[in-house]
């Protein structure tokens, strides 16, 4: 039975990319929570004047930008990270893959919407997260600045 060996070999290089792709990656991603709306004009902080502009262009126009959290955390492959909301909800990312500078995430929004979105080493990815006290909330997505 020597044309058992070939068939074992070749099950064996099957076999190494799927524990290969068993180790868990992990990214850490900036995940800021922005409420948008047309109540006021305040833009807080100062650093959502860029994403006011941004909106500005894109015919989103809002009049006022509030920040109302930050963090750095860390997204996984295998299970999703869970981002709180001031709406009651839960988020949640998780890394698909990752392809050099890019990295592609799901974003989930309980009865609102599933995304694969692309978040590379600049910019950011804004990501509607549902209504809030008469405005908008803003997933932001960023790579952490290089230190």
């Amino acid at each position: 039975m020597p044309a058992a060996l070939p068939v074992l070999a070749l099950l064996g290089l099957f076999l190494l990319p799927v524990a290969a792709q068993a180790q868990e990656q992990k990214l850490k991603v900036e995940v800021e929570v922005v409420l948008v709306s047309n109540k006021g004009t305040e833009v807080d902080p100062p650093q959502l004047q860029k994403m006011k502009e941004t909106f500005q262009r894109q015919n989103f126009n809002f009049t006022s930008f509030k920040r109302l959290s930050q963090q750095s955390l860390e997204v996984g492959s295998k299970e999703p990270t869970e981002v709180k909301l001031p709406n009651g909800v839960n988020a949640s990312l998780r890394l698909l893959r990752m392809q050099g500078d890019t990295a592609t995430l799901r974003v989930e929004v309980p009865q609102l919407s599933a995304m694969d979105v692309e978040l590379g080493r600049e910019g950011a990815v804004y990501q509607r997260a549902g209504k809030h006290v008469g405005g908008e909330l803003i997933l932001v997505l960023s790579s952490p600045p290089a230190k």
